[in-house]
């Protein structure tokens, strides 16, 4: 069979041997039974025929295979125990380039992607998905998660070049809470802060703690959606955390948005449902500023919001991953400048009415300059089910 598949390949070749007038001529066939054997056996045949039928078969065009695709692929001249020898292997003429390459029917597969989850003999070729670079650590899905800013001092507003993010957790009761700056150690509140909540005629309520312990303060004001068992689903609005050390007062405050992240299975139903939700509601650091966003679910889920304010306003859009959002560069509106700008957030809850957006946004606006701040949006319309 391998001399078959020998004689089939070397009859692509088709000129005529020159400069051997003296021997006769022999055809492409013929030339390929000789090397063959004195591949073999180099006494097969006097060194000029030899050399003969190598310049022949070499300076030889090629042709279509005669053979079909499917039968060479049943056949691998160079997988067998006499590969070193036939003409379509290095063999010991190895100077005769196209005996080198793999069989054509290699070159008729057709491209594809290759699954880099899978082990394959095809791994080296795959692509990995590039997860997106989150400036601030993401939320898993289920569990508490939230963003703030911080600022030195009381009043929980500073100049955006001296205002930090972090993430944020606050005790489902409210009585305490936790700002993690990266890379610096977390500013606790005092445990056991006493909380008040008074209703309100917009679907949340007022949450008010306050506690002091030894020599430190610390106080919440937000707003916050609860559940049936008075657990803050959702919440919103100012920290202050105060350290008093003689002679020495440390004060540091911001503003939050927080709430529990929606599931895994949630987020599994949402993209399989290819459900659009849209979500709305004012900024905490400026409330004259109103986000709004959507979000479309799907194989691949991506999100798209604008940001309005008496004095200026900008779009955005991006990816989603996971529970997480993060914009993408080339999705900003043209007034975004520069190449440190961007948004992130967190898709929370399970359900209508109690699902939002924490999220924070940091962009540098033509004319404005620097922005930063952090917000909740809440669910604004029943969902909608795109075309699947």
């Amino acid at each position: 069979m391998q001399r078959l598949l020998a004689i089939a390949a070397v009859a692509l070749f088709a000129l005529p041997l020159l400069g051997h007038a003296d021997e006769a001529a022999r055809s492409n066939s013929d030339c390929a039974e000789l090397l063959e054997r004195w591949a073999g056996d180099p006494k097969a045949a006097p060194r000029s025929e030899i050399n003969a039928c190598k310049d022949q078969l070499a300076a030889a065009p090629m042709a279509a295979p005669a053979a079909e695709p499917a039968e060479l692929a049943n056949l691998d001249p160079c997988g067998g125990p006499d590969a070193a020898g036939s003409v379509l292997c290095w063999g010991p003429w190895a100077t005769l380039a196209p005996a080198a390459a793999a069989p054509l029917v290699a070159l008729e597969l057709p491209e594809r992607a290759v699954d880099c989850d899978v082990i394959s003999e095809l791994a080296s070729q795959c692509v990995p998905q590039v997860e997106p670079v989150l400036p601030i650590e993401g939320c898993a899905p289920g569990t508490p998660c939230g963003f703030a800013t911080i600022v030195a001092g009381f009043t929980s507003d500073g100049d955006p070049e001296d205002t930090t993010f972090a993430r944020f957790n606050l005790a489902p009761d409210g009585s305490q809470f936790t700002v993690s700056p990266s890379g610096a150690p977390p500013i606790d509140s005092v445990p056991g802060m006493e909380t008040t909540v008074d209703p309100r005629d917009d679907g949340f309520e007022n949450l008010r703690a306050t506690g002091t312990v030894g020599n430190q303060e610390s106080a919440v004001t937000a707003r916050v959606v609860r559940n049936e068992n008075d657990e803050v689903l959702l919440a919103a609005d100012v920290w202050t955390h105060v350290s008093s050390v003689e002679p020495t007062l440390v004060a540091q405050s911001g503003y939050f948005a927080w709430g529990t992240t929606t599931s895994q299975a949630g987020l599994n139903g949402l993209n399989a449902g290819n459900v659009s939700l849209s979500f709305n509601g004012p900024m905490s650091v400026n409330n004259a500023t109103n986000g709004s966003m959507t979000v479309k679910f799907g194989t691949n889920p991506t999100w798209t919001g604008t940001w309005t304010n008496p004095a200026w306003s900008f779009g955005a859009g991006g990816v989603v991953t996971g529970a997480n959002l993060i914009s993408q560069p080339g999705k900003f509106t043209d007034n975004v400048t520069g190449t440190g700008s961007f948004v992130q957030g967190a898709v929370l809850g399970e359900n209508s009415g109690a699902r939002g957006i924490a999220h924070v946004i940091d962009v540098t606006l033509e004319g404005q300059g620097r922005i930063k701040d952090v917000g909740l949006l809440r669910d604004a319309i029943t969902p909608v089910v795109l075309n699947p």
